[in-house]
């Protein structure tokens, strides 16, 4: 992704060094030289420290090298592995209070961070709001309230690279005792090519309808929903109980996959140079969780007690007990009677019943699902879902795609990197703006 990058600022650095070199070695840097420096002869010379403007490309530099590496290849990479990266830097940070001051405002130019801060450009206010980036800034990673409510990003016209909390899209008004909608990012820049969206509740169609008119050269979109795995607490969820309300959890019935794939593809449309796309649903039902949840061949495997019921007669006795301890925060009110969603904890150990029961039906829907979205973009590389046999359940499940035109017909394979042998190809027929398996119109 940075190998442009690393060239610019090599083209960058050749040019400063030749224009600078006269200042180098004048009188006027000679005499800010102090360190002695032992000669092969026994004597002393003073060394002359490079210009800071110099070091300040040298770092760049050496900053854009090692986010030219291949496990930087998604969006999620440059949010999930700050901590590698930070280390690699600090190496050198360690060398010197100076290399350490000239490293940070390098580093503060290229990637602004919230979460585990690269830099320290992301000190956030009392109000819990970060300082505005560097207008200058590649690399924004905002995984926590990063910005104002209806933020514009067009002044960014460097940034490339871009993971933004959406969580706030959807707040509760405890004035008016209901959730209010809001617009999180009112504008992107056209600049941008790789985009990841976190804790979603907002309809996907309206975070696609913008992204699509900001920046039609999108190459990677990732949307991540706020879902009972990762998030269960959510406010959102106090009020929305009912098992329409996740959405996020779809259907492995093909019929039902080919429509959803479709739809998928026809949101994306605008968006023909894709390589990259995750949406964060699930390819079956939520009956699945409500099974893992209370069949006893599942249950066995839990690694906590679950609690279905907000009246459990051993923490909470009746409704009024719970009444009056509940509802303490400033939120939603809970509703008693609703189905309690589980705890994270109970998702935090693979449950291999659930391993049998629904991989080879999760394995076919999502290879269906990323074969019709490989005959819409020629463009993608890759396509993954929500993994609900994942680590905690909130990993992706990652596909390799590839489509063949053989003569008048078009061949697609999909091939998942969590799924061994799961490579399969089919033959693809157009019926309007629908994509399907042949086999499935005969």
């Amino acid at each position: 992704m940075f190998s442009f990058r690393v060239k610019e600022i090599r083209t960058y650095i050749t040019y400063f060094v030749l224009s600078v070199h006269s200042r180098i070695f004048s009188v006027a840097w000679i005499k800010d030289a102090d360190t002695p420096t032992l000669l092969s002869s026994g004597g002393f010379k003073r060394s002359k420290p490079l210009p800071v403007e110099i070091l300040d490309l040298i770092f760049l530099f050496y900053i854009a090298s090692l986010l030219d590496d291949p496990k930087y290849a998604t969006v999620r990479d440059y949010r999930t592995q700050q901590k590698e990266f930070m280390q690699e830097v600090c190496k050198v940070a360690r060398c010197s209070r100076l290399f350490n001051r000239i490293l940070e405002e390098s580093l503060c130019r290229i990637w602004a961070s919230s979460g585990r801060r690269p830099s320290s450009l992301t000190r956030t206010s009392e109000s819990g709001m970060g300082h505005p980036p560097a207008l200058g800034v590649w690399i924004i990673t905002a995984e926590t309230e990063f910005f104002p409510l209806d933020f514009s990003l067009t002044a960014y016209k460097a940034l490339e690279i871009a993971s933004i909390n959406y969580h706030r899209g959807v707040e509760w008004n405890q004035s008016e005792q209901r959730f209010v909608r809001s617009l999180c990012i009112s504008a992107y820049p056209r600049s941008l090519r790789q985009l990841e969206i976190l804790r979603l509740h907002t309809p996907e169609e309206e975070v696609i309808k913008l992204v699509a008119d900001c920046c039609p050269g999108l190459t990677e979109l990732r949307l991540v929903r706020c879902s009972m795995f990762n998030d269960p607490k959510c406010w959102y969820w106090r009020t929305h109980t009912a098992n329409q309300d996740h959405g996020y959890m779809q259907s492995s019935d093909p019929a039902t996959v080919v429509a959803y794939a479709n739809r998928i593809a026809l949101l994306l449309r605008g968006l023909r140079q894709l390589e990259a796309i995750h949406i964060g649903h699930y390819l079956i039902g939520i009956d699945a969780v409500l099974r893992h949840r209370t069949n006893l061949a599942h249950k066995r495997h839990h690694p906590i007690t679950d609690n279905m019921y907000h009246i459990d007669g051993a923490l909470v006795f009746s409704p009024a007990h719970f009444l009056a301890t509940a509802n303490q925060d400033g939120g939603p009110p809970i509703d008693w009677r609703a189905v309690r969603l589980a705890d994270r904890e109970l998702w935090a150990q693979p449950c291999p019943q659930c391993e049998h029961e629904y991989g080879s039906p999760i394995q076919r829907a999502e290879g269906l699902a990323a074969r019709i979205l490989a005959a819409h973009f020629e463009s993608v590389k890759s396509v993954s879902f929500a993994g609900f046999l994942s680590d905690r359940r909130i990993r992706p499940s990652p596909w390799r795609v590839g489509r063949e035109k053989c003569g008048e017909d078009l061949v697609v394979w999909a091939d998942g990197t969590c799924y061994p042998q799961s490579r399969k190809m089919q033959q693809m027929v157009r019926q309007g703006d629908w994509w399907q398996p042949l086999q499935m119109i005969q």
